[in-house]
């Protein structure tokens, strides 16, 4: 290492001077010196770099949260000061996600999770310290999860368990919902800050049984993530309201996290109370229909997950949604769908009827002069689907197989609304080709999910242009 690079170091870990840097500096810089441990050839020199980089601060961490005088010392400037430095230099560490140095990070960040919770309760009217308490948590859990194994994982499962339940009960009230009505840009959602860390340290949680290389099962050590991520949900999803939705980074971390729990575990659903469930569902429905492509995918993969997750049940003899997939009578006595019919019903009102490509018929005016029938109905089926159509059927799929008598209801309806004998013609075969071309069974495979990608793409093409002008 050059002398230049050690001094650097070495003020890093010594000098006062360097606490004056803000917070994204103060993060950057550990950061750097972090990823620098990666240009030591031998394995444990990098790792010993880290400790020897770290350890500093998570002793002074470790002490001060140790004190008997803490609550009295911990609101002092200084203190507030010092304690917000170091967990941004640990979370710029934390950050380098690299197996070579893993073990000195998961070492670092497990030294400190006491701390950690320690300091929320001392800090719980200070919101820039718990934000930082939360992101330094989130980013260590990211970078490490994947590389855990069970009883580390276990470890740091608790701790996050531990969090969340501190967060509940200091916390929870610090963001009215009603707030949401005052926010009128980007920057006052910052506001929202530590809940969109949450949503982001529950869906790191998942990934970790999307990808787990561990030698043996978490549940060995009576841990278990689908019970932390199902406790964090009932605490942040009260929280979310469509006017918040309407801000680009809560709105991706909130789809984010329900297409993630969803997909790695859909059982979760069934234990939540019926208001709980109906609030997510109110989400999905509006997620559904943002005119961002990306918030549109994650919220199909959810429904994708649900109608799955329902279908492989009953196949399977059990119960699937139970009670929350069928319908009921609401306080006025009327008849009301189950979840999945709604969701069958607005999927092919989207995909039939819907502008979610915004410069589609811009594009067609400018065109359509020249173009035969054919052609318009090839274009507008293209335009407004090139980019749903895959995410789209692998939803459709498991809903049409769910609840094929409602999805013969509805295609009856739009046969029946037909007037011209040749459309009516045309959407009767087309219909029926969606369910039977390309020898589609009733699996939910991937090969047939595939057939059915094909079997839209071309139902589309045929029918969306003449069902949107007639």
């Amino acid at each position: 290492m050059q002398d230049s690079w050690r001094d650097l170091v070495n003020a890093f870990c010594n000098e006062r001077a360097l606490l004056s840097l803000n917070a994204t500096h103060q993060r950057s810089l550990a950061q750097t010196l972090a990823l620098s441990a990666l240009g030591i050839k031998n394995s444990e020199a990098s790792n010993e770099f880290i400790r020897s980089l770290t350890n500093h601060m998570t002793a002074y961490l470790v002490e001060l949260s140790s004190k008997h005088d803490l609550k009295s010392i911990a609101l002092q400037p200084d203190i507030i000061l010092l304690v917000s430095c170091l967990f941004e230099r640990l979370r710029g560490v934390a950050r380098v996600s690299e197996p070579r140095i893993q073990k000195a990070i998961y070492e670092m960040g497990f030294s400190v999770m006491n701390p950690v919770l320690i300091f929320l309760q001392a800090y719980k009217d200070e919101f820039v310290v718990v934000y930082q308490l939360l992101k330094f948590a989130t980013d260590w859990v990211e970078s490490q999860i994947i590389y855990l194994e069970a009883k580390e994982t276990a470890a740091m499962v608790d701790f996050c368990m531990h969090l969340l339940q501190l967060y509940s009960s200091h916390n929870i009230g610090k963001i009215s919902v009603g707030l949401s009505n005052s926010l009128r840009n980007e920057a006052d959602v910052e506001k929202y800050k530590d809940l969109r860390a949450l949503l982001q340290l529950l869906s790191n949680l998942c990934s970790k049984d999307m990808v787990d290389f561990a030698s043996e099962p978490i549940e060995t050590y009576g841990t278990n993530i689908s019970q932390v991520v199902y406790t964090g949900l009932h605490i942040v999803t009260p929280l979310i309201t469509p006017d918040q939705l309407k801000f680009p980074k809560l709105c991706h971390s909130y789809f984010s996290l329900l297409s993630h729990m969803l997909e790695v575990y859909p059982e979760i659903i069934v234990q939540l109370n019926v208001d709980a469930f109906s609030h997510i569902l109110g989400t999905l429905d509006f997620g559904l229909h943002h005119q961002d492509m990306e918030v549109v995918d994650l919220c199909l993969r959810s429904i994708k997950a649900l109608a799955s997750h329902h279908y492989k049940d009953r196949v399977a003899g059990k119960i699937g949604l139970g009670s929350h997939a069928s319908s009921y009578k609401d306080p006025e006595g009327n008849i009301r769908e189950g979840i999945l019919s709604q969701f069958l019903r607005s999927l092919l009102k989207l995909l039939l009827f819907d502008d979610y490509r915004l410069d589609a018929n811009k594009n067609l005016n400018r065109l359509k002069s020249g173009m035969s029938e054919g052609r318009i109905n090839m274009y507008l089926a293209l335009c407004h689907s090139v980019d749903l159509v895959g995410p789209a059927a692998d939803a459709l799929l498991p809903l049409i197989l769910c609840e094929q008598s409602t999805y013969q209801s509805l295609a009856n309806e739009l046969i029946e609304r037909q007037r011209i004998p040749t459309f009516r013609s045309r959407l009767t075969n087309a219909i029926q080709a969606l369910t039977t071309s390309n020898n589609l069974s009733t699996t939910l495979d991937r090969l047939n999910h595939q057939k059915f990608r094909k079997n839209l793409h071309s139902f589309l093409i045929e029918v969306r242009g003449f069902l949107r002008t007639v």
